[in-house]
């Protein structure tokens, strides 16, 4: 009995390798993916070693950003207080839209996280976002509360998905 299964799985593997030998379909070599799949995105001077600032996937219409955070050119945070580092936050992040050809008016959606937030901390949060959104039509948005971010002094992060023109 344990031969006729084991010539059931054989034949079994044989024909499914037949089946997928004539359907198969070529495995994407790693420029197909970085040039049609996936660019990355990383304007001049982006301080933060390690990452892409943003990827291009797909056809190119939607962009993901990655976390940005208020670090200046010089590789300091920049800003004590939440309004001034989250308008550096922003200022990053519109290099970082120029960069893959587009602007604010192109963010389908952001995640704001801020260390140790408290209610009060969302008027200056929409005051600093409103600043670089249409504020009439902003958009989709999350707000999360979080322990602690990458560095002790960063008090805000945040990523992002475009629409691409």
């Amino acid at each position: 009995m344990h031969r006729t299964w084991m010539l059931r799985d054989l034949q079994s593997a044989a024909l499914a390798s037949m089946l997928l030998s004539a359907v198969s379909i070529p495995a994407a070599s790693a420029a197909d993916k970085q040039e049609g799949m996936m660019r990355a995105i990383n304007p001049r001077n982006a301080t933060i070693p390690g990452i892409s600032q943003a990827m291009k996937v797909g056809s190119g219409s939607l962009l993901f950003l990655s976390g940005h955070v208020p670090i200046g050119a010089s590789g300091e945070t920049v800003g004590d207080d939440l309004g001034a580092q989250l308008t550096q936050v922003f200022t990053n992040m519109r290099v970082t839209l120029r960069a893959a050809g587009a602007d604010f008016s192109h963010v389908a959606r952001l995640t704001i996280y801020v260390r140790d937030y408290t209610p009060k901390d969302l008027t200056a949060i929409r005051s600093v976002r409103d600043t670089f959104v249409n504020a009439d039509q902003p958009p989709a948005s999350a707000l999360i509360g979080v322990a602690s971010l990458f560095r002790p002094d960063v008090r805000v992060e945040v990523d992002a998905v475009a629409v691409l023109p």
